[in-house]
């Protein structure tokens, strides 16, 4: 028997760990400080401020076969096949991210943009005891946990 390995596709929790991730290498780097009481308020925060921006492949999927069925009309008069109608469909949808895609999470805010959002976050909470960063080094260390996010080795 072999062991099989999980889908490669994110799911909307992946996006939950992503931000717990962000705020855990945050502090394991002693880049910022709060009581561990407040950790479970702080990655909420996080995630409710930029978790609108990111997108994974289930949401990329929902929004795809939502517009299947908008459109279902225009694409059989045209004689695709469900296969087509999905591929096509799925790259109108993904068409509308640019080129903000990064280990299956669809950006619509660039990860620039995404993690000087986390940093202001940061800088401003009330949660956060202290920042030990400039805002450029905390958008550094927040795009690179975002590059080396991998679902797959996430406990």
């Amino acid at each position: 028997m072999t062991a099989t390995r999980p889908a490669r596709s994110t799911q909307k929790e992946s996006v939950q760990l992503l931000c717990k991730s962000i705020i855990t290498r945050l502090e394991n780097r002693k880049s910022i400080s709060f009581p561990p009481r407040l950790r479970q308020i702080v990655q909420d925060e996080v995630h409710n401020l930029v978790g609108p921006y990111i997108l994974t492949d289930q949401d990329l999927r929902e929004r795809t076969l939502a517009k299947i069925g908008a459109k279902a009309e225009v694409l059989q008069d045209s004689q695709f096949t469900d296969s087509d109608q999905y591929k096509t469909a799925k790259a109108i949808v993904r068409s509308t991210f640019g080129d903000d895609e990064l280990n299956g999470f669809y950006f619509q805010k660039s990860l620039k943009v995404v993690a000087k959002t986390i940093a202001e976050y940061m800088m401003r909470s009330s949660h956060i005891d202290e920042v030990y960063e400039t805002d450029d080094d905390l958008e550094q260390i927040i795009v690179e946990v975002v590059k080396q996010f991998d679902l797959e080795n996430v406990h």
